[in-house]
């Protein structure tokens, strides 16, 4: 059929205003949904309280949360959630909750964000979001591991420390500071990525360039430089696999994942492999209880909530008729809690060792990469229209030198001849001699200063480039920059 060009421009504008419409709608959804539905399934009724998050919102935030921020603690699921500042919460992954010793209680499952390995566990099947902000569930394999020369531990986080682990160390570089004083053995890093010392004192100098290992108690002083010596190559290596492709990805591209299960729904139907999963406690296989879950659904966002008493079978089945595309079973019982909003839809019969939380913050928050690596733990925001970022995780990763004058609050930039120089609380800055007008001034955020992201990288000849879709900025250091 042919229409005449008068109906083509009305059938051209009535498109115009139903694509206009969607996106009105779609902007109108909130980031953050909550659903209480009874669903029919074989028969039986259950009850749900669902929860849907839009990833792609930009003030979203999604975190695996530790108990008293350390592992092994265990702790009430509402001062976590105070604790994050959480919009909407769920229990995360098993844990040992029926030790005699009180005081420690294992998690049996991954608990990680980004470069923080918070703990390992053995199971696989994990509820993950990437960098990209999509929500899937996979089994995964993480390695993250440091070695100095002969000697090596597990490394479970960068630029943080929940306290003290067993087997474990942490990394520390120019981005958390300008020395560590927490207490330990700490190994130096030079930046010719060799050992420049073994120190037991109580403050060790990070140097520029360089990084600092903290051990965890039971590596002695005396043991480590049994083993440890100047001169001795330092590596680190973390790596996320999916055991099902085989394919790995830097950890930077998860930004948070919690391992449970077992899995219940793959691609929209019924997977449960008990064996694969590594499940056979009938409390979970066979009798019926409340029930967690998280997942994905058909358009992409990450849901979780509970399931009224069900067994793991029945539970599968109703994530299948709520439109699940994929869903991994969470810890359950008097574990299973759910809260949205400041109402508790779901409180536990327990203390809890860990969670997964969403924030929602009043900026959007940046995702922040140079040369298209991402800073890991570091974001952004965006404040009128003016996306700020920490200065150290900036710099540090340009390789420019700067100095921080605390008595005049100031901050000086220096690449090969030139000179950048900026001041908290003023918009006036110095480039070359020439004052010039940023566009925000920079800020103390958190303790932490921020900057203007455009202003500073391109008075230090860089480029950036901005993905709108995710809010990610990727700086592009000049020819000379990558030079050094």
């Amino acid at each position: 059929m042919t229409f005449r060009k008068p109906y083509r421009m009305i059938f051209a504008a009535a498109a115009v205003m139903l694509i206009c419409f969607s996106r009105l709608a779609s902007a109108a959804e909130p980031p953050i949904a909550h659903e209480h539905r009874q669903v029919q399934s074989n028969g039986a009724t259950y009850t749900l309280d669902i929860i849907r998050v839009n990833l792609k919102d930009p003030t979203i935030q999604v975190k695996a949360v530790a108990a008293n921020r350390e592992l092994g603690s265990v702790e009430k699921f509402s001062d976590m959630l105070a604790d994050n500042d959480a919009a909407a919460g769920i229990n995360g992954t098993f844990f040992d909750a029926f030790t005699e010793d009180i005081s420690y209680r294992t998690p049996y499952g991954l608990v990680m964000n980004n470069n923080d390995l918070l703990y390992s566990g053995d199971k696989e099947t994990s509820i993950t979001v990437s960098t990209d902000k999509e929500a899937s569930v996979q089994r995964l394999q993480v390695n993250s591991t440091v070695r100095a020369g002969s000697w090596s531990s597990l490394l479970a986080g960068v630029d943080v420390y929940y306290g003290d682990v067993p087997h474990s160390a942490w990394l520390f570089t120019k981005d958390y500071g300008d020395d560590l004083s927490y207490p330990g053995v700490k190994i130096v890093v030079g930046p010719d990525g060799k050992v420049a010392s073994v120190t037991a004192e109580g403050t060790a100098a990070i140097p520029a360039g360089g990084k600092v290992l903290l051990l965890s108690s039971d590596f002695t002083f005396d043991r480590t430089i049994k083993i440890v010596k100047a001169g001795d190559k330092f590596s680190v290596s973390q790596t996320v696999t999916n055991l099902d492709t085989k394919a790995s990805v830097p950890i930077d591209q998860v930004r948070m994942a919690i391992g449970a299960g077992p899995k219940l729904v793959t691609e929209g139907r019924v997977d449960l492999d008990f064996e694969r999963d590594r499940f056979n406690d009938p409390l979970v296989t066979e009798r019926p209880n409340v029930r967690s879950f998280a997942g994905v659904d058909q358009e992409g966002k990450l849901v979780f909530g509970t399931v009224s008493y069900c067994t793991i079978e029945q539970m599968a089945d109703v994530m299948v008729e709520i439109g699940m595309k994929d869903a991994i079973n969470l810890d359950g019982g008097a574990s299973s809690a759910l809260y949205y909003k400041g109402r508790m839809l779901r409180a536990p019969g327990r203390l809890l060792s860990n969670a997964l939380i969403v924030r929602q913050t009043a900026s959007p928050q940046v995702q922040l990469q140079v040369n298209g690596q991402s800073v890991g733990n570091y974001y952004g925001y965006v404040d009128q229209d003016v996306t700020m970022v920490p200065f150290r995780v900036l710099l540090n990763r340009l390789k420019e030198e700067y100095r921080w004058d605390g008595a005049t609050s100031s901050l000086s930039i220096t690449k090969d001849k030139a000179k950048l120089e900026v001041s908290l609380g003023s918009r006036s800055a110095s480039v070359n001699g020439r004052t010039v007008t940023m566009d925000a001034e920079p800020q103390i955020v958190d303790g932490h200063l921020y900057v203007p992201l455009r202003f500073v990288a391109e008075a230090l000849g860089a480029q950036v480039d901005w993905n709108g879709d995710l809010y990610r900025a990727n700086v592009k250091p000049s020819e000379s920059q990558d030079a050094k």
